[in-house]
C-alpha cells in the first residue's frame, strides 16, 4: 500500500487532494511530506520535501503553460496559412476564370481551346516572365541610379549654379497632362526605377541644352573666366567670357543651333554676335573683323559668324566668347567640355 501524506501547522495529516487551480498550487504553502511504504509487514519511509514539492509542481505549472502558449501560436499560424492559402487558391481561380474567358473569346473567333493544364502552364509562364521583369526593373534602377551619380558629377563640374539650372529646367517647352490610368495601376510609375528615370530625364535636359563645340576649330586661350587684371584699365574685374586666339582658321562658328538676336558693333565688343539657343541659354561672339549673319537668322554649327578680329576695346586680335544661362555668365569652357562629353557618350 502507497500513502502520501502532509504534515500540515496543525500537525494534521491529511490525504493529498487535488488542487481547485492552477493558482493556487503557484500560491500554496508546502511543507514536507512523508511517503509510508508497506511491504510484508516492514515499513519504509521516505521523506520529501516542500520546497522539492514547490519547485517541482511550479516547474510542471510552467512547462504547461509553455506548452499551452506555443499550442495556441501553432493554431493561429496554422488558421493564417489556411486562411492565405485560400485567399492564394481565390486569385488562382480569379486568374484562371480570366484566362478561360479569354480563351473563350479566342475560341468564338477559331482559336483552339486551352484546356486547364495548359491554363496552368500559361500562368506559370506569365509568373515566370513578371519575375524576370521585375529582377530587370531592379537592375535598371540601379545602372541608372549609377549613371546619374555620374552626370549630376558632371553637372557640378560645369559650375552652374543652382539657379542656372532652375532658369534652364524652367524654360523647358513642357505641359502638363491628365490621364485616367493612375500611378498605382502602373509599376513603371511608381517605385526607385521611376525616381531614377525622372532624375535621369532632368539632367539630360539641362546637359543637352548647353553648348556642345567651341567657336573655333584650333585656338589658345589667352584669357579665362573668372577675376582678372583687365588690360586696358589695370583694374581688376570680372571676366565674363573666355579669350581664344585662333592657331587655325579664323571662322567663328556657332556653338549651337539657335538664332541670331543682335548683330552689329555692341559698345565696348565691337563687332558683336549673340545667338539665343533653348532654354534660356545665349552665347556671345565680340570683336569680330566682320559680321557674316544678320539678326533673325537661324544658324547652327556650321553657320560663319564671321571672322576673328580685332575691333571694339581690344588689345590684339582674339575672339571673346561668352556663355550666359538666364542672364547670368558660367565659364564656356567648363560648360561645353561637360556637354561634349555627354553628347559623345550619348551617340
Amino acid at each position: 500500500m502507497l500513502l502520501i501524506v502532509h504534515r500540515f501547522r496543525r500537525g494534521t495529516l491529511w490525504l493529498m487532494a487535488a488542487p481547485a487551480s492552477v493558482a493556487s498550487l503557484w500560491r500554496r504553502d508546502y511543507h514536507d511530506s512523508r511517503i509510508i511504504l508497506e511491504q510484508e509487514g516492514d515499513l519504509k519511509y521516505f521523506s520529501i520535501s516542500g520546497n522539492l514539492q514547490r519547485n517541482v509542481v511550479r516547474g510542471l505549472i510552467v512547462v504547461g503553460s509553455a506548452s499551452a502558449v506555443t499550442i495556441t501560436l501553432l493554431a493561429i499560424f496554422s488558421a493564417l496559412l489556411l486562411a492565405g492559402n485560400a485567399k492564394l487558391e481565390r486569385s488562382h481561380n480569379e486568374i484562371y476564370s480570366a484566362l478561360l474567358g479569354s480563351t473563350e473569346d479566342l475560341s468564338g473567333s477559331g482559336a483552339e481551346t486551352i484546356n486547364k493544364d495548359e491554363m496552368l502552364a500559361l500562368a506559370q509562364t506569365i509568373r515566370e516572365r513578371d519575375i524576370e521583369i521585375r529582377r530587370f526593373v531592379t537592375s535598371s534602377a540601379t545602372t541608372l541610379s549609377v549613371d546619374n551619380i555620374g552626370l549630376k558629377a558632371r553637372l557640378d563640374a560645369t559650375g552652374l549654379s543652382e539657379k542656372a539650372i532652375k532658369v534652364i529646367h524652367g524654360n523647358a517647352a513642357i505641359g502638363g497632362f491628365r490621364s485616367d490610368q493612375t500611378e498605382h495601376a502602373n509599376p513603371l510609375l511608381r517605385g526607385k526605377l521611376s525616381e531614377e528615370i525622372a532624375k535621369n530625364h532632368a539632367l539630360m535636359g539641362v546637359l543637352n541644352a548647353l553648348p556642345v563645340k567651341m567657336p573655333l576649330d584650333d585656338f589658345s586661350t589667352s584669357s579665362s573666366f573668372g577675376i582678372r587684371m583687365h588690360p586696358i584699365s589695370g583694374r581688376p574685374k570680372f571676366h565674363t567670357g573666355i579669350d581664344l586666339v585662333a592657331e587655325g582658321s579664323e571662322e567663328v562658328r556657332a556653338a549651337k543651333v539657335g538664332k541670331v538676336v543682335l548683330a552689329r558693333s555692341y559698345q565696348d565688343y565691337g563687332n558683336t554676335v549673340i545667338i539665343r539657343h533653348e532654354r534660356g541659354i545665349e552665347t556671345l561672339y565680340a570683336h569680330l573683323a566682320n559680321l557674316l549673319v544678320k539678326e533673325g537668322q537661324d544658324v547652327d554649327l556650321t553657320t560663319v559668324l564671321g571672322l576673328v578680329g580685332n575691333t571694339g576695346a581690344s588689345t590684339g586680335k582674339h575672339l571673346h566668347f561668352e556663355v550666359s544661362v538666364g542672364g547670368y555668365p558660367v565659364d564656356p569652357q567648363k560648360v561645353i567640355e561637360t556637354a561634349s562629353y555627354v553628347q559623345k557618350n550619348k551617340n
